[in-house]
């Protein structure tokens, strides 16, 4: 299992830095939370994620410095900002997302449907049974 889990991030990292967008694994991360959560608040995704507020503050001060994401005014809680991907972020994502689907291709290379489903209902199954929440 550990041998996998480096080897497809090691597997990912080469092939972002081949399409010359190296971006920290943690950049990532913070992103796709906008995807799945646009206009999360940073004190929200610290507690979804289970991330110090301090380095999610950090990192996300890092995509706004680089125009990937930006903070706007929260509807209703003026003491709060809520944070979007930016048009850079957006188009970074998805040349992420193809990358990513690439190295999914290449890993998965072999294996038929059916094995696929069953791994990721085995490997869910498992995090479950490590998540302290589950």
């Amino acid at each position: 299992m550990h041998r996998l889990v480096h080897a497809y991030k090691r597997s990912l990292m080469n092939a972002m830095v081949d399409a010359d967008m190296p971006m920290p694994i943690s950049h990532k991360r913070v992103m796709k939370w906008l995807i799945r959560i646009p206009g999360i608040t940073a004190q929200q995704m610290a507690e979804k994620s289970g991330q110090d507020k301090g380095r999610i503050t950090r990192l996300l001060q890092e995509l706004v410095n680089d125009g990937l994401i930006e903070r706007r005014p929260h509807p209703i809680d003026r003491r709060s900002q809520t944070l979007h991907l930016t048009a850079a972020g957006e188009t970074r994502m998805e040349a992420f997302r193809a990358v990513e689907q690439d190295v999914r291709s290449k890993m998965t290379r072999g294996l038929t449907p059916q094995q696929i489903r069953d791994f990721v209902e085995i490997a869910n199954l498992m995090a479950d049974n490590l998540d302290p929440c589950g």
